[in-house]
């Protein structure tokens, strides 16, 4: 075995991972690729087990970390660091080392980093979370650097980071990379993606002097070059005041070094050097095949005319980028996706069979018959984006879309806008004459209906029409479901009721004109009168809404429940499960079960975040439903939210009557019954606004008990673990593994943990193929007054209590509370549990600050001048993370 107890750069690969973790790996596959690698070696985890076993730890360990929990880890990480470091190196593994070393070259210095085999994983990055030693000459030395790596895969952060990413604590391993130092004049980072926008047009390069730890730690603030892939130009610079380097010692070790003069406010890198840097950083992304992060540096080259040596340290793929829509285009072209999530008001993510039900119902992507197929209706990070390119490819469209989404979500619109007119967004963005054509054709249908329902239909019976069809659709579905035979006839079946493409023509006429009969109505009290007290009034208290019905009804039941001591006691046990049935059982109470029992009926498919098949309906756990009843019972008196319903309609009513008197008194007869008629649509087509959604939870309700019923059947098969584990899985997948008996199981436990990972991420309204997250934009002179102005590098704004803090190891962050900080290092990660934002006096893109605030998704601004001398612990501040600023809001 002692072949494998070490590995040299050159014999190492992508799958050597379980050896070398994924630090060596990464450095592995580079050196094969012919990339400019130190060379080194890796110490393999099987040194690392033979380390354990020879000294009896992996009982100790595992009896130790078993219960480690948020209030232990200090004490427990202490403790097995501590053992670990005072365990001998087996000599087999200690011979393996020195051999080795002798072969790179002992009078050389070395660096010594940690490389777990949990790290740098597709949904998690280790960056920091372990140690790493530099400028390591000699053999007790290097082996002393390798013990204390192996113990440092229990440092605080190192476990509190695997417990926030469900890894399991005793199936890591540890490798070492002992790899040659170099002695760089420059050294920095670079991102072959922009890590705050998501732009993978651009690189982003932070250079500053001497080694690299400075920026990693956020000891400095670096220099800040753009490059753009396209053009193959560099794009911005952005120039530091560098005051600091780490620069190694002779003998071993680093210190700090002061930086003054012309060369503090240098430009570090000349363009020539970032061009080849960067150029080098695109070479590197495409071996990987994603976005990297790379540690890179310069040193005084060999060569006569003494131009520098580039070198680089390591690459890692960017795990906090938000993930492209897929499929990807198979194009060149400019695609822009809105997020169906936000325009729904559920931002976690759903589930994959969910997004497929979504997929199936909207009109568009109809010939799709697998997940390569969708070009209209996108996923990413369990989001559903929809591709709107070809909508904004269109004159008239680019126009009014921005306009019409201020309705939907006022920011995506207003990021929308900005997108579009940007220079040359005309030239780059997809455009497809037939899909053109056809959504003219599609919109042409709809328009053409809702101006004969606008100045023709009679529309008191709107809401009449809306429940007929409703009924009688949903009992054509039921039907259909029912008669269809299991497996792929249900699926297909399932299809066809799913497709809701004649919903939306037959439905959509009803609500264009009520939203533009609104529209009109504001516009024309404000022309005509002045005002827009009245329109506001008007359209509250509607008749009809099937949501506004749902919380008179559930009023209606609190009312019964109030008069019940044993429906209240019903209603409070905890077991949800069986309150169907035990309602269902109680003696007597026959008014209240049938109201009841009518309302489930009628509502049994609502939830929270209803839009995605696998959460619980109503019907299937109704705790929500009877605490919402029990709230009211206890905060509100009886018959309070019908009367409260009742004043409102009057009120609407009067409102109305009072603008149609006021237009006649002031504008004559025609311009009174105009306004008459707009009222008349407003008030009876508005409330059938509800009614898609409503008819289509009903139609997901009906096919997830097709899809249960299937899923029963693949148990039984054991191809599948459990019922709900259909949910994980795309309707495609599903589809085959129908077709072909074949096992899910596999799968279902891969797209769990990609599950938790997006549960993480924080979704854009918008994106674009490049994989930019277009924000509204916001001008910088005009920023409030007294605003600390720094760099913003996590999007978002918080406010909250500022906690200054200049010593982690002294502090600790409430929850909720905003951290200041001269900068931070891993050391810090505990505070940010608890902090809702970060601001930081120095910093770049790639320091850990910015990092963690990044992956926890916290509004972050660095680079603010004294800003722990500015902010004040205690104090009310605001953090603008999009806008990059801080503003102290109370003393």
């Amino acid at each position: 075995m002692e072949e494998h107890y070490t590995l040299f750069f050159n014999d190492i690969d992508q799958r050597d991972l379980p050896l070398v973790g994924g630090k060596g790996a990464n450095l592995g596959e580079m050196t094969k690729a012919g990339f400019p690698v130190p060379y080194g070696f890796c110490v393999t985890t099987a040194s690392y087990q033979e380390f354990l076993r020879a000294n009896n730890l992996p009982a100790y360990i595992a009896e130790t970390i078993k219960d480690v929990g948020l209030d232990t880890i200090k004490t427990i990480g202490s403790a097995i660091r501590e053992r670990l470091r005072m365990a001998e190196i087996p000599q087999s593994v200690k011979e393996a080392v020195l051999q080795s070393l002798q072969k790179s070259g002992t009078q050389h210095y070395y660096a010594v980093r940690s490389s777990a085999t949990a790290e740098d994983l597709a949904f998690a990055s280790f960056a920091g979370q372990q140690d790493t030693y530099l400028n390591i000459k000699g053999e007790e030395e290097i082996l002393d650097a390798v013990r204390n790596c192996w113990a440092s895969l229990f440092t605080d952060r190192a476990i509190l980071y695997r417990m926030q990413n469900g890894i399991d604590q005793e199936k890591v391993y540890m490798s070492v990379v002992i790899q040659k130092m170099i002695f760089p004049e420059v050294s920095g980072i670079m991102f072959t993606t922009d890590p705050v926008s998501g732009h993978r047009g651009l690189i982003s390069i932070d250079a500053g002097y001497g080694l690299g730890e400075a920026l990693v730690s956020g000891l400095v603030s670096p220099d800040i070059y753009t490059f753009n892939k396209a053009s193959g130009q560099i794009q911005s610079k952005s120039i530091a005041e560098k005051k600091l380097a780490i620069l190694p010692v002779l003998g071993g070790g680093t210190e700090k070094v002061a930086i003054t003069g012309e060369k503090a406010t240098r430009q570090v890198l000349d363009d020539t050097l970032i061009q080849d840097l960067a150029k080098l950083g695109k070479t590197i992304e495409q071996h990987f095949g994603c976005p990297q992060d790379i540690e890179w540096c310069l040193s005084p080259g060999p060569s006569a005319d003494g131009s520098p040596t580039l070198s680089i340290l390591q690459s890692r793929a960017i795990t906090s980028l938000y993930p492209l829509p897929t499929p990807l285009p198979q194009d060149d072209a400019l695609h822009v996706y809105v997020s169906l999530n936000h325009i729904q008001v559920m931002t976690d993510p759903i589930s994959p069979l969910g997004i497929d039900m979504l997929r199936l119902m909207l009109p568009f992507d109809k010939g799709a018959r697998s997940a390569e197929e969708y070009q209209r209706v996108k996923e990413a990070a369990g989001r559903v984006y929809i591709d709107i390119s070809e909508i904004l490819a269109l004159k008239t469209p680019r126009k009014v879309f921005p306009l019409f989404f201020k309705n939907v979500d006022a920011l995506a619109a207003e990021a929308m806008a900005e997108l579009i007119n940007r220079p040359g967004f005309t030239d780059r963005i997809k455009k497809d004459a037939k899909t053109a054509q056809a959504f003219q054709a599609f919109l042409k249908h709809i328009v053409f209906k809702a101006i004969q329902t606008l100045l023709f239909k009679k529309p008191e019976s709107a809401v009449t029409f809306a429940n007929e069809y409703i009924e009688r659709w949903v009992g054509e579905a039921e039907k259909a479901i029912a008669q269809a035979k299991p497996g792929i006839e249900r699926l297909e079946t399932i299809m066809k009721t799913a497709d809701f493409t004649k919903g939306f023509k037959d439905l959509m006429p009803k609500l264009l004109p009520a939203i533009a009969s609104f529209k009109a109505l504001e516009n024309w009290e404000e022309k005509l009168l002045g005002s827009r007290n009245c329109t506001s009034v008007l359209v509250t208290g509607l008749e009809g809404n099937i949501t506004t019905e749902m919380g008179l009804l559930i009023g209606d039941l609190a009312d019964q429940v109030r008069c019940s001591p044993d429906l209240m006691d019903e209603l409070a046990k905890a077991d949800y499960g069986t309150l169907l049935t035990r309602i269902h059982n109680l003696p007597g109470h026959e008014a209240f079960k049938k109201s009841f029992h009518s309302f489930m009926a009628r509502y049994d498919m609502r939830a929270a975040g209803e839009i995605d098949i696998a959460k619980d309906r109503w019907i299937e756990n109704p705790e929500p439903l009877a605490k919402s009843i029990l709230s009211i019972v206890h905060s509100a008196p009886e018959g309070i939210h019908r009367q409260e319903y009742q004043l409102t309609k009057e009120k609407a009513l009067q409102a109305a009557d009072d603008l149609v008197k006021e237009v006649e008194r002031k504008h004559g007869k025609l311009k009174a019954g105009i306004m008459r008629r707009l009222i008349r649509i407003v008030r009876n087509y508005l409330p059938v606004r509800e009614h898609p959604k409503y008819l289509i939870m009903k139609l997901i309700l009906i096919c997830k008990r097709a899809f249960l019923a299937e899923a029963k059947l693949l148990v039984e098969k054991g191809l599948l673990a459990t019922e709900k584990d259909i949910f994980y899985v795309n309707f495609w997948e599903l589809y085959q593994a129908i077709q072909n008996n074949s096992s899910l199981i596999g799968l279902v436990e891969q797209r769990k943990e990609e599950y938790r990972h997006y549960k993480k991420l924080s979704a854009p309204r918008l994106l674009t193929s490049d994989g930019e997250e277009p924000k509204a934009s916001y001008q910088r002179e005009n920023l409030p007054s007294g605003s600390l102005i720094g760099m913003p590098v996590s999007s978002g704004r918080i406010e909250g209590i500022a906690k200054v803090v200049t010593d982690p190891a002294e502090a600790s962050v409430n929850k909720g509370e905003i951290l200041v900080a001269p900068f931070t290092d891993p050391g810090w990660t505990p505070l940010f549990i608890n902090a809702s934002g970060l601001v930081m006096e120095v910093g770049g893109l790639l320091t850990h600050g910015t990092v963690v605030a990044r992956e926890y998704g916290i509004p972050a601004v660095v680079g603010i001048a004294d800003a722990t001398k500015k902010i004040k612990t205690g104090q009310r501040i605001r953090v603008e993370g999009d806008a990059g600023y801080v503003l102290i809001l109370e003393e």
